[in-house]
C-alpha cells in the first residue's frame, strides 16, 4: 500500500463521515418573553405609548432542535473499521514478531508487543473500545461533536499504516 492509496482512503473516510446539516435551521434557544412591571402608583400606560414589539406566534411552542447531531450509521460503520483494522494489524503482528529482522517501531504498542497472544488481542481491543468510546463521548458533546470522527479515523489509518509495514 503506497501513500497515495492511503490518501484515498483517508479522502474516502472523511467524505463519508461528513456531517450534514441543515442549511437554515432554527434556533434551539426559545423566544424570549418581556416580562413588563410597572410600579402600583405609576399612571396607566395606554397601548398607543407601549411600543414593544409584540410576536405573532408567541402562543406557539416549538421544540427546540438540538445542536449536536449524531449518526449512530456512521459511528458503527468507523467502530466495525476501527476494530477490523486493529485485529488486521495484531494479526500480522503475531504472524512477524518472531523473525529476527522484526522491532516494534511505535512507542503505543512496543510494551504489549511481547505479550502471549490472547493478551496482546485483549489489550488491542481494549484500546480500540477506548478509541471507539472516546468519539461516542465527543459526538454527543455540543463542542466537539464535529471533531468525534477524527479518532476512529487516526486509528484506522495507524492500524493501516502498522499492517503495511509488517508485511514489508
Amino acid at each position: 500500500m503506497k501513500y497515495p492509496t492511503l490518501q484515498g482512503i483517508f479522502l474516502i473516510g472523511a467524505l463519508a463521515s461528513a456531517s450534514t446539516t441543515l442549511a437554515q435551521s432554527e434556533s434551539s434557544e426559545p423566544i424570549p418573553k418581556l416580562y413588563l412591571t410597572v410600579p402600583v402608583n405609576a399612571p396607566p400606560v395606554s397601548a398607543a405609548k407601549l411600543s414593544l414589539p409584540i410576536p405573532k406566534s408567541a402562543s406557539i411552542t416549538r421544540k427546540p432542535i438540538s445542536a449536536a447531531h449524531f449518526s449512530k450509521g456512521r459511528f458503527i460503520l468507523l467502530s466495525a473499521a476501527v476494530y477490523g483494522a486493529s485485529l488486521a494489524d495484531m494479526h500480522q503482528t503475531l504472524e512477524v514478531r518472531n523473525l529476527y529482522w522484526w522491532y516494534e517501531t511505535d512507542p503505543l504498542a512496543r510494551p504489549f508487543a511481547h505479550l502471549p497472544a490472547p493478551a496482546y488481542y485483549a489489550t488491542g481491543l481494549a484500546m480500540a473500545t477506548g478509541v471507539n468510546w472516546l468519539s461516542w463521548k465527543m459526538a454527543h458533546s455540543r463542542r466537539w461533536h464535529k471533531f468525534a470522527p477524527i479518532p476512529q479515523l487516526l486509528t484506522i489509518g495507524g492500524n493501516l499504516y502498522g499492517y503495511h509495514s509488517n508485511r514489508d
